[in-house]
């Protein structure tokens, strides 16, 4: 289920045009964080409403963050809602940091159930922060 050729060669530039940009590759980030993720743990890269991947008929969302400023992504900022619309249409809810070169620093993973307890004590529609979801998820070894 690994990346396509075509999709690595995108990674790959992705990551050049991202480091290219300087702070204005921010816009490439969660795509970064989707091929990485989906390489570096054998996914199929599938973007669709809802989710991002799928691992063994398992559907897949995912979340990244890199920090710009810091050495570290700031625990207090928040993450996207993982819930859509039309609902949480996925199994597993994973979140990814990325290093200051575009390479996976950390990855953890949380229960879809947990995920939506979560969001749904954040006031609108705000996502949870960083640190609560690591706090509430288990790392992923690499």
């Amino acid at each position: 289920m690994a990346l396509t050729n075509n999709q690595k060669q995108l990674l790959e530039n992705a990551k050049k045009v991202a480091l290219e940009l300087g702070e204005n590759g921010k816009a490439l980030t969660d795509l970064i964080g989707e091929l990485c993720l989906c390489d570096c743990l054998d996914m199929k890269w599938q973007p669709s409403d809802g989710y991002d991947a799928i691992a063994q008929n398992a559907r897949v969302q995912i979340k990244t963050r890199k920090s710009w400023s810091t050495y570290g992504v700031n625990p207090s900022g928040r993450l996207g809602r993982f819930g859509r619309k039309a609902g949480y249409l996925f199994d597993r809810a994973i979140y990814v940091e990325l290093d200051q070169q575009f390479e996976i620093a950390g990855i953890w993973e949380i229960d879809p159930g947990r995920i939506k307890e979560l969001e749904s004590m954040e006031k609108g529609s705000r996502g949870i922060h960083v640190s609560k979801f690591k706090a509430n998820a288990r790392s992923v070894s690499l």
